[in-house]
């Protein structure tokens, strides 16, 4: 989807994500998008939306919303895209696989020796390294950053208890 718009937005407190349709031309789109996703705005069943409106002014490509607790966001159809479609070209593992790309050719390492470092098929390293493609091979994305010479590092926080 390149120029996408709200269909329809609906909270979805059991699961905790809002249920976001998308709509490119005729095509439509589905996505949950986890409340987690709007830090510091504590969303959820306590916390309920009191009202979601899609901007009519912005062509219907963001949305803005307020909380039982008075706080008020926005919800570009981009963010959407970005946490929940591996295929969205400014997605995290999209922009970790341009770089990865760009190192890797420049290193002049053969696919052959790709795979054999992480125990692999040549079309497995491929498959990890197509354009536009949803992949689910995390670990070896993680091997191939490693390899490029780059260190990648995740922070987990604790929730506060409710």
């Amino acid at each position: 989807m390149r120029n996408p718009t709200f269909k329809a937005i609906k909270p979805n407190y059991r699961k905790n994500v809002l249920e976001v349709t998308l709509q490119e031309g005729r095509k439509l789109a589905r996505y949950s998008l986890p409340f987690a996703v709007f830090k510091g705005k504590r969303i959820g069943p306590r916390n309920r939306f009191v009202s979601i409106d899609i901007d009519e002014e912005l062509g219907r490509q963001g949305a803005t919303f307020v909380t039982a607790d008075g706080t008020r966001g926005d919800l570009p159809a981009d963010l959407v895209l970005y946490h929940c479609d591996p295929t969205y070209d400014w997605s995290p593992i999209n922009q970790l696989k341009r770089v990865l790309r760009d190192k890797l050719s420049a290193s002049k390492l053969s696919v052959r020796v790709l795979a054999d470092a992480l125990r692999t098929s040549p079309s497995q390293v491929v498959r990890v390294l197509e354009e536009n493609r949803g992949s689910k091979q995390l670990l070896q994305l993680l091997k191939l950053a490693e390899l490029a010479g780059y260190r990648v590092t995740f922070t987990l926080k604790r929730k506060p208890a409710a």
